[in-house]
């Protein structure tokens, strides 16, 4: 990125779309001034990316709005990089077994919120946050002290802004068609959903899939995307699960640093063998659209709690969790509705925690690629008053205005007789949100969960 009289403003390492096109190596962009450790265009950008930017004598770094490509740093040591396997090549790297003790008895699968990782002095950078090279330390950039982002804004039309949603989905999605990605992942769910929907103009050139893991719930996607496949006439496939070694399962953990221990990692020898050397496109970051982590009584909250935000998150609550989660919660400016401390929540504790780690893992030619991970995008949602999202309203808006059609086909739901396949999906359906996290967190201290891969390590 160029200021306007030729001057080096910042470099991006990552794959990243900008105003309907995906840049490709040495492609310039031409910018204006740094703002808040980035140049003013960052929220155009979507993809997954990491952006170095110059201010003066300082070097700040930032994330893509939902860190999907990972980036950890020992501020001790001086040392940035994708992961820790990789700062350990320059420095060792020492175990932090507190960080494992803190996490763990919570559900099966492995992974590090609230900027851990599973080294001392080894943190991840958050999105929203800017760290400074000079001093290894990260400040958030966004939202700000009486700034945009605290709260919906009660001017916003819904409607308006859902079309503008609807409008960069399907601006992302066709800069991925027109450079030949044309893969897509298909499930039973909201996000992937979303993608189709916002690919209507296009889907008959496109390839959908979904891979068959030998799970309850997989069972039901592929039942779902193969309906939908039927009466939309897509392109479709069901991939067939192989299951990993150890020793590949083994590669997987060791490249993402150890960081995510979840299924995603057994999918590894699936994903290299059925690579299609382009960048798929999938529904991850699409969560946001769906209030994430909301309560249907949260409109009458007028804060959350430490223990709050764990208990919602599937967090285990002790000492060490609670003091990170209230040091996270400090660090957001005064007036933040409690509906909107959810949807940083989402991005920065779980999509970039958890899903941006990964991306390091599978042997891939290209990594996928998610049209919603644009900081328009999260700027849209969190501007939409809180109870139009609080009342699940905005994915049947979108929907509506993207392919009406598709909304006829429940979510994560089969339909007529065929429910009766499916009875376990029923019934958790049919209790409310608060009910299964409760259920959730009694089972928890009983250790009935596993971790998801140890059947594939043992």
């Amino acid at each position: 990125m160029f200021d306007e009289r030729g001057e080096l403003l910042s470099l991006i390492i990552g794959w990243v779309i900008f105003r309907g096109r995906l840049l490709h190596d040495g492609d310039s962009i031409t910018a204006g001034m740094i703002e808040h450790g980035a140049p003013d265009i960052f929220d155009e950008l979507c993809g997954r990316f990491v952006c170095f930017s110059l201010r003066g004598e300082e070097v700040l770094v930032r994330t893509d709005p939902a860190a999907m490509m990972g980036v950890v740093y020992n501020a001790g040591q001086q040392i940035l990089a994708s992961s820790p396997t990789i700062l350990s090549l320059f420095e060792e790297q020492q175990p932090d077994p507190e960080v494992r003790q803190a996490l763990a008895g919570g559900k099966g699968e492995v992974w590090f919120p609230l900027c851990l990782t599973p080294y001392l002095g080894v943190r991840r950078l958050l999105p929203n946050h800017a760290l400074a090279l000079n001093s290894w330390t990260a400040k958030r950039v966004f939202p700000l002290p009486g700034g945009t982002g605290r709260h919906g804004d009660p001017c916003i039309e819904p409607e308006k802004a859902i079309a503008r949603l609807g409008d960069i989905l399907r601006s992302n999605i066709k800069a991925l068609l027109d450079d030949g990605h044309r893969v897509a992942q298909l499930t039973g769910g909201r996000d992937s959903r979303i993608v189709l929907a916002a690919s209507r103009e296009w889907h008959q050139q496109m390839q959908f899939q979904t891979v068959v893991l030998d799970q309850y719930s997989c069972r039901l996607d592929c039942h779902i995307a193969a309906d939908i496949a039927e009466r939309f006439d897509l392109n479709y496939r069901q991939i067939p699960f192989i299951q990993p070694s150890r020793e590949e399962l083994g590669g997987w953990l060791h490249r993402v640093g150890h960081c995510v221990e979840d299924t995603v990692a057994s999918m590894c020898t699936t994903a290299r063998v059925h690579d299609s050397q382009s960048h798929e496109l999938t529904g991850t970051c699409g969560e946001a659209l769906r209030a994430p982590y909301w309560y249907s009584s949260d409109a009458n909250l007028g804060s959350l709690s430490a223990e709050g935000l764990l208990n919602r998150m599937g967090i285990v609550t002790n000492p060490y969790t609670v003091s990170l989660a209230q040091k996270w919660l400090a660090g957001l400016p005064e007036g933040m509705s409690v509906g909107n401390v959810l949807q940083f929540a989402y991005a920065e504790i779980r999509a970039a925690c958890w899903a941006g780690p990964t991306l390091y893992g599978h042997k891939l030619s290209l990594p996928s690629i998610s049209p919603f991970n644009c900081g328009q995008y999260y700027r849209e949602i969190l501007a939409i008053p809180e109870s139009y999202r609080g009342d699940k309203k905005v994915i049947p808006a979108l929907l509506d205005y993207l392919w009406p059609e598709l909304g006829e086909i429940p979510f994560n739901r089969a339909r007529g007789i065929d429910k009766l396949r499916f009875l376990r999906q029923e019934l958790r359906l049919s209790m409310p949100i608060p009910m299964r996290d409760k259920i959730k967190r009694l089972i928890q201290p009983l250790r009935l969960y596993r971790n998801p891969l140890r059947r594939y390590l043992t």
